[in-house]
């Protein structure tokens, strides 16, 4: 609770505190379809950015870029906490921090804080402190993960509806989301070809449902706009491969810094990102050598959540490898890759504090701790804080 308050007060003074309160053009476009909504206009925002004051039916287009799960949310939480649109994007963040917590201690009640604390990194602090919908996103992939996992072990109904339930949301907040179907295909394939007819039937009858449900979203789309999801995918100057495999390496090589992304900014190297990433590596290998070297740590143990999560956070960065070819929509950056990430912090989390392992190891929960409470402090506007306490100390002195 403690970590969830500090997390939640980080991100309500970061977004206080900056300029753009972290909008980018597509929050610009969720939070206007969410007044539309509340307006009772429907699932419309403007054609054309910045959005303009005066809003006519021309320079209206259906929202379907995007799907509405976001939009829909915030509009929600408006409607509920009687809110501006904007801040209820940002209360629906922060809740949606909070489930992820619940998920923590649901995986594992005694650590639950050493998985929180993954949120307190670099690319969650901005994820979260954006109107974006990686936001829900990234818990609903957690959920997805948990859910199949007991439902593979226990074979519990509970759980089947959880899947269908939390692959749904997955793809109302990120089209990208219905790779989670494929997920479910696979295992009633797999469940077949293992003679288990009732899980495979199962598997196969949700998939299908799945599947109906957005091929009727994406029909519907398609009359609204004339596109499956509101305009052309397919861009045909793409990258180069060389390139295109260059920005793939430098996000990926980002995620792994806790702390800060690299950032060049007019070919002046960023200091700061130097000092962290340097604070990072000698307390990583300070942890390894005196915790973890010649300690039988089981990272993967077998039929494990901590498996499963490996396998659909790279299944994640497979999809979206091969979209991403094809359509250069984002950037290889923390927007995208987050998924990805929460779901290889949480099976490395959940390896270390595995059972199995030896209580040797647990010394460097400490140490893990003091990494991402760097990053929460690191990550908290260090300008205005600085300013705030020299006028502070001024004011007193005089």
């Amino acid at each position: 609770m403690a970590l969830f308050a500090l997390i939640a007060a980080v991100i309500v003074l970061r977004v206080k505190i900056e300029s753009t309160g972290y909008r980018s053009p597509d929050s610009w476009y969720y939070l206007e379809c969410a007044q539309n909504i509340l307006d009772g206009n429907g699932f419309y925002h403007s054609n054309e950015y910045p959005i303009p004051e005066i809003k006519t039916l021309e320079n209206q287009i259906y929202f379907a870029v995007w799907p509405v799960g976001y939009p829909l949310l915030i509009a929600g939480f408006s409607f509920l906490f009687s809110l501006p649109v904007f801040w209820a994007s940002k209360l629906v963040n922060i809740f949606f921090i909070g489930l992820c917590c619940l998920l923590f201690r649901k995986m594992n009640r005694e650590y639950a804080y050493l998985l929180s604390l993954g949120l307190c990194s670099f690319t969650f602090l901005e994820i979260f402190s954006y109107t974006w919908s990686e936001a829900p996103f990234v818990f609903g992939l957690l959920w997805f993960g948990y859910a199949l996992f007991h439902y593979l072990r226990d074979g519990n109904n509970v759980y089947l509806l959880q899947l269908f339930v939390s692959a749904l949301f997955l793809f109302l907040i990120r089209y990208i989301g219905g790779f989670s179907f494929l997920i479910l295909g696979c295992l009633s394939l797999w469940f077949l070809l293992q003679r288990k007819v009732n899980p495979a039937f199962k598997l196969l009858f949700i998939t299908a449902l799945l599947g109906i449900i957005a091929g009727l979203y994406f029909y519907n789309n398609y009359l609204q706009t004339g596109f499956l999801t509101g305009g052309e995918r397919l861009y045909p100057d793409r990258e180069s491969i060389g390139l295109f495999t260059w920005f793939l390496i430098v996000g990926l090589f980002n995620e792994f810094f806790i702390i800060r992304n690299y950032y060049w900014r007019g070919g002046v190297p960023d200091a700061l990102f130097l000092v962290t990433a340097c604070f990072q590596v000698l307390l990583m290998a300070f942890i390894y050598f005196k915790y973890l070297k010649g300690e039988k740590i089981s990272y993967l143990p077998e039929n494990s959540l901590s498996r499963l999560y490996f396998v659909i956070g790279f299944s994640y960065l497979l999809i979206i490898i091969v979209v991403r070819a094809f359509s250069p929509f984002d950037p290889f950056d923390y927007r995208i890759l987050a998924p990805f990430s929460i779901c290889i912090f949480t099976a490395i989390i959940l390896g270390l504090v595995h059972p199995d392992n030896s209580n040797k190891s647990k010394g460097s929960f400490k140490y893990i701790s003091l990494l991402f409470s760097v990053s929460l402090v690191l990550n908290l506007p260090k300008e205005f804080l600085i300013e705030t306490f020299k006028g502070l100390v001024i004011s007193f002195l005089k």
